[in-house]
């Protein structure tokens, strides 16, 4: 598996404290075309009802028991009811994915969201961790995070994991 290569090159090349932020909608949780209407209305269940992507949750399965990187879902909500459904989700589906390591910014724009997920990993970098691996489904964010936290982020879109 590609992903998992990269990750052994990742921590042979670094002895220090690593990180993985996972995003949580296109990423581990399907993300259908036209969705975001319930989402901006708050549409209750819309996030309980996601179709988990199996394929990348197994090869993070996989990751969380062969290496040992802190492995963090980082995920935006427009509303703060949807962080309660997103922690369910990821209680029924990812639950190899500590509480505490299950993190969600909240806020009304797209633009918002990709900052305020980049400075939650900011605060958390840091004090407790030298390198980051990010994988996110949106080239914007990826981008940012390269902008805003240089060497310390290597970005890789959610395309990666898939053989």
């Amino acid at each position: 598996m590609y992903f998992i290569s990269e990750l052994k090159k990742i921590r042979k090349e670094n002895s220090s404290n690593i990180a993985i932020f996972i995003d949580m909608d296109g990423v581990v949780a399907d993300y259908r075309f036209g969705e975001g209407k319930n989402i901006e209305n708050n549409v209750a269940g819309t996030y309980l009802n996601k179709r988990p992507i199996l394929t990348a949750i197994n090869i993070l399965k996989e990751v969380n028991n062969t290496f040992d990187f802190d492995m963090y879902i980082l995920s935006s909500c427009r509303h703060d009811e949807q962080v309660i459904e997103k922690r369910k989700w990821l209680e029924k589906n990812m639950p190899f994915i500590d509480r505490k390591h299950q993190l969600f910014v909240v806020s009304n724009t797209f633009d918002d969201r990709k900052m305020l997920k980049i400075n939650k990993i900011k605060e958390l970098i840091d004090k407790k961790y030298d390198k980051i691996v990010m994988i996110d489904d949106t080239h914007d964010i990826l981008f940012l995070a390269i902008r805003e936290l240089g060497d310390k982020v290597i970005p890789y879109h959610i395309i990666t994991l898939f053989d």
